[in-house]
């Protein structure tokens, strides 16, 4: 392979430029998971721990997460790449560490998924009226399986 050959393949590294649209990242951030099954999660057990204090507790848990989002917009500035940690990490702290943290991703993305269908299934069966479904906790686990398989299906056909 000659020089120029490498030098073109190293300029096609990266992310395809205008693939995904502003709405297209405003409903991906609207379909963002994690504020809304946290609070989903563990809103009513905060209440009962803290009382009145609730509010508090949440713009602190904000902090953690703006410095994070921070993080994650000057990296992906510097280097726009869909491994993120694994490929910032590497390139910070070395392969081994990056190979962690990648895995260590995906592990908990396999575990919440979950965790995640069963909320959804059961806020599911509930929103629809259907309360003495969402009491059986086989309907509510068989729902939440669907779910992972059309969501699972949703990443294989791709969003272009």
């Amino acid at each position: 392979m000659t020089d120029q050959e490498l030098g073109n393949q190293a300029q096609d590294k990266g992310l395809k430029g205008d693939a995904v649209t502003f709405w297209d990242g405003v409903a991906i951030g609207l379909d963002s998971t994690a504020p809304a099954y946290t609070i989903a999660a563990v809103l009513g057990s905060m209440a009962l721990v803290v009382g009145t204090r609730t509010p508090a507790i949440l713009l602190v848990s904000f902090l953690p997460m703006a410095a994070i989002a921070s993080a994650f917009y000057y990296l992906n500035r510097a280097d726009q790449d869909c491994g993120t940690t694994f490929a910032w990490v590497t390139r910070a702290m070395g392969p081994w560490l990056g190979w962690v943290g990648g895995w260590a991703i995906f592990i908990t993305g396999v575990l919440i998924n979950g965790a995640q269908a069963d909320v959804a299934a059961n806020y599911s069966l509930q929103v629809l009226g259907l309360d003495k479904l969402a009491d059986s906790r086989a309907v509510v686990v068989a729902l939440a399986v669907v779910m992972i398989f059309v969501m699972t299906w949703i990443c294989a056909i791709g969003i272009e």
